[in-house]
């Protein structure tokens, strides 16, 4: 590490929290140019000077939704749903994939700004009962689940980073792939969401951006991800059989098929920044982007090519952080914001400073990366009280996420929230209704709503899980260890304090059945989850590790066709 990376990313913690806070201001600074013209960029902007957050103006809900003035430093779906999975990640580190996929994601349809048609469309199918996680094969709103190859999974996984235990890649890898295709089916995206993890942890664990000389060995580390597939139980046993014969093909011959084509666009990034002199680097930026097509409409949003364009910035203005983002601001044509917030995640994890200028829910942004920062150091801190997904039913519509909780205003599985302006109308027929709300957790939300509110049910209400605490883990050593006089009812609500129990009492197999019992009267989910769990822990046991390493995947032939739509 040189002295000037080291003092410029200060500590660990700092260099977190700096990551999360610059690529939630590239999101916002990249926000107002998102899939517009030059025309309506400057219109939008209003004469106020570039490189910094404003206030502008945006129609939400479609076109007979309101025109509605955004606050300075407002963000998008990219950080909405960076702070969807940073509420997933649990006491433990584990990453909570079903209260992602099934609670998560339904609601955020109701206030997200800008997602792409593939994550909506991925969202809209997890709202069905009887979808999981991995098993959402959708086909609706002209888009594929296996053709899903944009960046609407790159944008959210730097939280599985972030908590990471010592940042490596072995540690995080499985989480984001696990994230990643809740959402999108394509090698293409799979592999722009682990490029970027890669480039985020090497660069908080070399607290430096990585070489363009380095930019290869990254692409051909990519090739253990069918690996990291057939070593996690769930992946290989319930989502690769499926995918393979949906997609008739096997998935490592589309993973080598993506990896070329990344292959060949990092390749061609490495050769842009040999070229390219201080004086005329966003020239060669935009030569760059209109080189790999990302101005153009089918290709723009691909998930590795999103990758590769942040990477490049990072590099090329690693000094001048507050510059790069503008550069990806305004470069129309391009998926501005996500690139941008990409970008910002690695040039923040070395910034000696905060973004400048004002940012929608920095202070929630902050708090939620020391959080992620925090579990990585082996702390437990109290998860977020998600409903208890056995019993979750999503809202019956966008309008119906805002209810009631004893009479008092709330958005389901988020909790209790206050109203921060008027009811917004929208115009036509029917007209839409929307309103800014503001979180008990302090997320600000315009959001969709009826005018007369009524009461939640009681399964979208949070429920309360206590922190996986040391007193526990004491309590539970100085109990007996054979426990056949506990009563099944006493034992813990969540799956993950069982797990620290059944550790503490040294894998005890008559404690073991019991749990498992206690589990699978609560429900397959919650003995699905208990399961999992104890596997992991006895993995690490075995191996003094966990999974992550794998040998490289087999060339073929070409794989099924993608788009760039997140």
């Amino acid at each position: 590490m040189s002295e000037t990376a080291s003092a410029q990313g200060g500590s660990a913690g700092e260099a977190v929290v700096r990551s999360a806070l610059w690529a939630a201001w590239g999101d916002a600074l990249g926000f107002p140019a998102e899939l517009a013209d030059e025309t309506t960029r400057l219109r939008r902007l209003n004469g106020q000077p570039e490189g910094s957050t404003s206030s502008w103006r945006r129609r939400v809900g479609g076109r007979s939704g309101p025109m509605v003035k955004l606050p300075a430093g407002c963000i998008s779906d990219d950080t909405q749903l960076r702070l969807a999975v940073g509420r997933c990640v649990r006491a433990s580190g584990r990453f909570d994939a079903e209260a992602f996929s099934k609670i998560e994601l339904p609601v955020f349809l109701s206030y997200e700004f800008g997602a792409g048609r593939a994550t909506k469309a991925a969202a809209h199918a997890l709202g069905r009962r009887t979808t999981r996680w991995f098993a959402n094969f959708y086909e609706a709103r002209g888009v594929n689940y296996l053709d899903a190859g944009g960046n609407g999974a790159a944008m959210r996984v730097q939280p599985h980073v972030w908590a990471a235990s010592d940042g490596r890649p072995e540690r995080y890898l499985t989480p984001v792939l696990q994230d990643a295709i809740c959402t999108h089916g394509h090698a293409r995206a799979l592999l722009g969401a682990a490029l970027h993890a890669v480039a985020l942890g090497t660069t908080l664990r070399q607290r430096e951006i990585p070489q363009p000389e380095r930019w290869a060995g990254m692409v051909s580390f990519l090739q253990r991800l069918t690996s990291l597939v057939t070593e996690d139980e769930t992946l290989k046993q319930r989502w690769l059989p499926v995918w393979e014969n949906n997609a008739r093909t096997s998935f490592d011959v589309a993973v080598a098929c993506a990896l070329e084509e990344l292959s060949e666009q990092m390749c061609a990034a490495a050769r842009a920044a040999e070229r390219a002199a201080p004086a005329q680097r966003e020239e060669s930026y935009h030569e760059l982007a209109r080189d790999l097509g990302a101005l153009n409409r089918e290709t723009r949003g691909a998930g590795s090519l999103t990758a590769v364009l942040s990477l490049w910035i990072a590099w090329a203005y690693q000094a001048e952080p507050q510059i790069g983002l503008a550069v990806c601001s305004r470069l129309v044509g391009s998926d501005t914001d996500t690139i941008a917030t990409l970008a910002g995640a690695l040039l923040g994890a070395i910034a000696g400073e905060e973004p400048p200028g004002p940012l929608l829910d920095a202070e929630l942004i902050a708090t939620e990366a020391n959080r992620l920062h925090t579990l990585s150091a082996g702390a437990r801190l109290e998860s977020f009280p998600h409903p208890d997904p056995l019993h979750w039913q999503p809202p019956a519509s966008l309008s119906d996420a805002v209810g009631l909780i004893d009479g008092r205003i709330a958005v389901a599985g988020l909790g209790l929230a206050e109203e921060s302006s008027e009811i917004i109308r929208g115009h036509g027929k029917e007209p839409g209704l929307w309103q800014w709300l503001t979180t008990e957790y302090g997320q600000r939300l315009l959001i969709k709503r009826r005018a007369n509110l009524t009461e939640l049910p009681h399964s979208a209400h949070p429920r309360p899980r206590a922190p996986v605490t040391t007193e526990i883990v004491k309590a539970a050593e100085q109990s007996r260890l054979f426990t056949s006089d506990v009563a099944v009812g006493s034992f813990p609500d969540d799956p993950e304090e069982g797990v620290a129990l059944l550790v503490a009492r040294r894998y005890d197999r008559v404690f073991m059945s019991q749990l498992l019992e206690h589990y699978a009267r609560r429900g397959s989910i919650q003995a699905a989850v208990f399961a999992a769990l104890l596997s992991e822990r006895l993995r690490e046991r075995e191996l003094g590790t966990s999974s992550g390493n794998g040998g490289p995947a087999e060339p073929g032939p070409p794989s099924h066709k993608s788009d760039g739509r997140r």
